[in-house]
């Protein structure tokens, strides 16, 4: 085994821990050069080191991150924490040397390079040390997780609503070495096309649904839904929310407070991090330090007399993805998004207003709402982007995509005048350390 590997794959397993003592396994250990891993157990180890990345409180905060930069940038958060880099998100007014902008690209790409190793070393391993079907669950898992991470990226930082732009990300298929290290931008449509590929391996062959805290082919299937959305293609986004919706795999809880209230024996949530008694310590879960203070302005006027305030946020305080009682799990996908896909995919393929209509209603009566009344097109998606708002706010991103989707962001937030303010800047050190970077492959508007 080359030895590049073995230094990130020390941090990889380390970080890995939290969950892997969770599911009663543990990380391989002897690790030289020819014995990265050496059999399906630890073949397993290594894949939970990639949701160590993601619920990592040492190297970034993936998971908090993906609640508070998106939400302070649509203003449904006050801000994303303190510090003046923190308050530039809450301005719309991102330097390109901004310390967590960095630091979020940092622990994407982390998680992509952890999927990378996975795939390849699990791919090596002899079939005398792992079975054909836990080998092809660990990659199919692997590739949902690069997939995961290779999408955020996009959504960030390309330019995910053209897809036509040449201003996609760096793609890596491949764990990075000093040779792979350097590598140009893609192409928006090149971006969309490897995602695709990764999910529809993962839908091929991941494991079943088993827990909400692990990949699974219905979670594939959820984000192929949510990435067919922003990409535009909405008859078979609507087509696969549909498939979700009707696989069986999960149903929609009673209440809109039942989904969260039950942490992880919800049977609504796709996907979560993995949290317990022990992992909610306070340093393992930076949630309890800077998930704090709910906006004020647009957000709190939507969600007034809404009977999901309530367990959204208190007063100022935002509830919902900082719950003590179910140790602040982050949500990246769950059921009731499925539901809003398929309705606002459907209206915006020609569906009838009735077709449209009917996903987004058992949404709104779940929350004690009564059916739309919508009798145009315009009227309806209004009524489906509020619903994306007080049912998905905080939750991965949900609120600032949609305002971006519906042509909303610049009409609820003075600061926000510009496209180019829909994505964030390349960080600086990338472009600095990366040989095929230069300053012309910066995001539009972010000088240096």
């Amino acid at each position: 085994m080359k030895k590049y590997f073995i230094y990130s794959l020390i941090l990889l397993l380390t970080v890995s821990c939290e969950l892997t003592d969770a599911i009663d396994q543990d990380p391989p250990d002897n690790l030289v050069p020819g014995n990265v891993i050496k059999n399906e157990e630890d073949a397993q180890a290594l894949l939970n080191g990639v949701y160590g990345q993601i619920v990592s409180y040492t190297t970034a905060h993936y998971y908090m991150y993906s609640e508070t930069i998106p939400s302070a940038m649509i203003g449904t958060m006050s801000s994303a924490g303190g510090g003046s880099a923190n308050s530039e998100f809450a301005e719309n007014d991102l330097s390109i040397d901004n310390s967590n902008v960095n630091s979020f690209w940092k622990i994407i790409y982390s998680v992509v390079d952890a999927a990378n190793n996975s795939i390849a070393l699990t791919a090596e391993l002899p079939a005398s040390e792992i079975s054909e079907t836990t080998r092809n669950e660990i990659i199919g898992e692997a590739h949902f997780l690069r997939a995961m991470g290779t999408f955020d990226l996009l959504r960030y930082f390309g330019q995910f609503y053209d897809a036509s732009s040449s201003l996609g990300i760096i793609l890596r298929t491949e764990p990075v070495n000093f040779i792979s290290r350097d590598k140009a931008r893609n192409t928006v449509a090149e971006s969309y096309s490897q995602i695709l590929s990764d999910l529809d391996f993962a839908i091929a062959n991941a494991p079943d649904f088993n827990v909400n805290y692990r990949a699974s082919k219905v979670a594939a299937l959820a984000l192929k839904a949510r990435v067919l959305l922003y990409k535009g293609d909405y008859a078979e986004a609507a087509s696969i929310a549909d498939q979700v919706i009707n696989s069986g795999s999960r149903n929609l809880e009673g209440t809109f407070e039942d989904t969260f209230d039950k942490g992880l024996s919800s049977s609504e949530i796709i996907l979560q991090t993995y949290r317990d008694e022990n992992s909610d310590s306070d340093q393992n879960n930076r949630k309890r330090f800077y998930l704090g203070r709910a906006g004020t302005t647009w957000f709190a006027n939507l969600m007034n007399e809404d009977p999901r305030q309530a367990f959204t946020y208190s007063g100022t305080t935002v509830l919902k993805v900082n719950n003590s009682t179910t140790y602040r799990p982050t949500y990246f996908i769950r059921l009731a998004e499925m539901y809003l896909i398929k309705s606002e995919a459907l209206a915006r393929s020609g569906a009838t207003l009735e077709e449209s209509k009917a996903p987004l209603d058992v949404i709104r009566m779940r929350a004690g709402l009564e059916m739309s009344a919508a009798e145009s097109l315009p009227e309806l998606m209004d009524d489906i982007f509020e619903e994306y708002i007080k049912e998905l706010a905080f939750e991965n991103g949900s609120d600032w995509f949609a305002a971006i989707r519906f042509d909303k962001a610049m009409e609820l937030k003075s600061t926000i005048t510009s496209v180019n303010q829909y994505i964030l800047p390349i960080p600086l050190t990338e472009i600095e350390g990366n040989q095929l970077l230069g300053p012309g492959d910066q995001n539009p508007g972010y000088n240096f």
